[in-house]
């Protein structure tokens, strides 16, 4: 069993009601990646699901959550059709909720090979700068990101005018991708907002929002990632996936806090 399929397991407690033991594997600082979480309630979601192709998922992170901690997640369903199954799930450390997750399910994916937005102009990837693991940052050592240098300037002390960061990515434990594994990679890139006001704070999630529409055949996916809005202390990004074939295959959306150091 791989990395990322052994820190998603889940143990069935009852019909609806999974336990998983939160890894510090996939953490900044000690606080569990929102993807990561994101991929735990996915999972579950889909164990219980009747249809099998999760196309959407919102989560919202409402305490923080503790690494190396049982996690129980209780999944119900408020309406099934023949073609949507839409899931709820509330996931509880000790008696404290703390995330919560709405999902749409269909039998298949509808395959948006007809998608009008590509990413242009990306540089290959022996070109990319390879972003390292960083001390307490335990996400970046289990995901392989390379950042397009027109967006990496950040990484020298360096800023841009625009919040937008793009590459190469790979989750290297991962051979085959699956929804959940997608979920998690539409939040492991360093965020946007770092090209325009440098990496200066933390940003944590609030509430994320994945939209899945196919599933990967290449291991390497290229990744964009951008800010168009900047509040006081909130920001909204803007994500999209796509593979080698230049196919797009998630979606994501983000409201995080920024938080400077």
């Amino acid at each position: 069993m791989n990395m990322f399929a052994a820190d998603t397991h889940l143990e069935e407690i009852s019909e609806g009601c999974y336990r998983a033991q939160v890894s510090s594997n996939w953490s900044i600082m000690s606080a569990p990646n929102g993807g990561y979480l994101m991929a735990l309630l996915g999972e579950a979601m889909s164990r219980y699901a009747k249809l099998a192709a999760p196309v959407q998922i919102t989560v919202n992170y409402s305490a923080k959550t503790q690494e190396l901690a049982p996690l129980d997640i209780q999944v119900e369903r408020f309406a099934l059709s023949r073609q949507f199954d839409r899931l709820q799930a509330t996931a509880r450390q000790g008696d404290r909720v703390v995330l919560q997750a709405f999902g749409t399910f269909m039998a298949d994916y509808e395959k948006e090979h007809n998608g009008e937005e590509k990413l242009l102009n990306l540089a290959p990837k022996e070109e990319c700068k390879t972003r390292a693991g960083m001390p307490g940052l335990t996400v970046f050592d289990q995901v392989e990101m390379r950042l397009d240098p027109a967006t990496a300037g950040w990484t020298k002390g360096d800023t841009a005018e625009f919040s937008e960061i793009y590459g190469w990515m790979r989750i290297p434990s991962v051979e085959q991708w699956s929804a959940t594994s997608l979920m998690m990679a539409c939040d492991t890139c360093p965020p946007s907002i770092f090209v325009s006001h440098g990496a200066l704070g933390w940003v944590p999630t609030i509430e994320m929002s994945v939209h899945i529409k196919d599933i990967p055949k290449s291991q390497w996916l290229k990744a964009r990632f951008h800010s168009k809005y900047l509040g006081k202390s909130l920001l909204q990004e803007d994500g999209e996936l796509w593979d080698e074939d230049d196919n797009l295959v998630a979606v994501s959306r983000q409201l995080a806090q920024f938080i400077r150091a």
